[in-house]
């Protein structure tokens, strides 16, 4: 199967509660590629890239839409819609790439 590239945005309690690490983490354990930007004028609002095959991208973003609550911290996903851009994954904040070069707070449990 191809690789396949996917943007969505999250809304919901997804700023200031390691939203970014935590969505990143979870496509690390399913060994998919992705990125997450805040949106610096909404503070509900969360756009990301997965990367991989297509069936384990939307099992996650399944997982992710039914979960709801993804921390410990309160990261909450109210809605989450698939959008279209043609952003690359370098262009993101966090990535499956740079994650671990974040001073990231160790005190959060993450439910993905």
């Amino acid at each position: 199967m191809a690789e396949m590239t996917k943007y969505y945005e999250a809304r919901g309690i997804v700023q200031n509660v390691m939203f970014r690490q935590t969505f990143i983490r979870g496509a690390q354990k399913r060994s998919l590629k992705g990125g997450a930007t805040n949106d610096s004028r909404d503070m509900e609002r969360v756009i990301f890239i997965l990367q991989g095959e297509e069936v384990q991208m939307d099992q996650y973003v399944d997982f992710l839409k039914d979960k709801k609550v993804i921390n410990s911290w309160g990261a909450t996903i109210e809605k989450m819609t698939r959008i279209e851009t043609e952003a690359p994954l370098s262009s993101f904040q966090v990535t499956t790439e740079n994650v671990d070069q974040f001073n990231w707070n160790t005190d959060v449990e993450m439910y993905v």
